[in-house]
């Protein structure tokens, strides 16, 4: 997953981000602070977290806020 952790990747009708254990929290805040709404899937302890948002988000913006954010 780790190849995936920061790109957005779309599954059926949900918008996908994967993030690392130990950003989650960071990122979490991050994202709030832009106002979006998304559902995480915790995946457990040194495991990466998946961030879900609903198919209408504007996916070239959530591009750009993802894309500011060090993930690493």
């Amino acid at each position: 997953m780790e190849v995936l952790c920061g790109t957005i990747v779309r599954d059926g009708d949900e918008v996908l981000v994967a993030v690392p254990e130990n950003r989650t929290v960071d990122f979490y805040n991050y994202l709030r602070s832009f106002g979006y709404c998304f559902t995480v899937h915790c995946r457990g302890f040194c495991e990466d977290n998946v961030f879900s948002f609903s198919n209408s988000e504007n996916v070239e913006k959530l591009v750009a806020i993802v894309g500011g954010f060090a993930l690493r």
